[in-house]
């Protein structure tokens, strides 16, 4: 099935996960619109061999994506890319906002736009009941994108994240020497969500699709993605 055209948006691209995937997007020829929503431009995206695929859009601060009503311009987009990330260190508050309310809000935005694929980053061990922060934030915002309903929401259980280029992360370059712990590389995720979103627009076209679908990704069926 043909897949020329294809068109994303990107909440958390100026990350490290969120780089990559702006990459792996402009560098496929499936992908002719890639959207970022970002406080800062990235002077790297001004040296992408495909930068005119690149539309980038600031805001001062991401509480403006509360707005719903003015984030209609992405009408025929395919795929709604969260890979938002804060850390733990930042404050309860802070890590809540970015990993819980700014994906709620895109996902209110992808509604708002008919955009039928949500495409959600979040951890393995995801919990909302769990006492420890970071899984419990992670388990919520699934909750919470799931009840929003979206057609199709794809939630991405990753492991540890390795070689973020920009963002090293002392207990992830740990985790890299321990043997058959869950872990992938930073570019093989961002290849494998690129792919991911591709089978889901498959997905969408079959007839027989059901109207409302979440599939959640182990670290291992990322890993596979990647290889594809």
């Amino acid at each position: 099935m043909d897949q020329a055209g294809l068109r994303a948006v990107i909440l958390g691209a100026s990350g490290a996960v969120g780089r990559d995937l702006v990459t792996e997007l402009t560098n496929s020829p499936k992908w002719t619109e890639v959207a970022v929503i970002v406080r800062r431009k990235l002077e790297q995206w001004d040296t992408l061999p495909n930068k005119n695929k690149l539309r980038i859009i600031q805001v001062d601060n991401l509480d403006s994506l509360e707005k719903t009503d003015e984030w209609k311009r992405f009408a025929n987009f395919n795929t709604f890319f969260c890979v938002l990330g804060s850390r733990v260190k930042e404050g309860d508050a802070q890590f809540t906002k970015v990993d819980l309310t700014y994906p709620i809000y895109g996902g209110n935005i992808a509604k708002a736009n008919a955009i039928p694929h949500y495409s959600l980053l979040t951890s393995i061990g995801a919990d909302k009941g769990s006492m420890f922060l970071y899984t419990r934030v992670k388990g919520l915002v699934e909750e919470a994108l799931t009840k929003q309903q979206i057609p199709y929401l794809t939630i991405h259980r990753a492991g540890a994240i390795l070689n973020r280029v920009n963002d090293e992360r002392i207990g992830e370059t740990i985790l890299k020497y321990i043997p058959f712990l869950d872990k992938i590389e930073c570019k093989d995720l961002a290849k494998a969500l690129r792919v991911d979103a591709e089978k889901a627009y498959q997905d969408l076209q079959n007839p027989n699709q059901l109207d409302f679908t979440v599939r959640i990704n182990t670290n291992k069926m990322l890993l596979d993605f990647s290889k594809q």
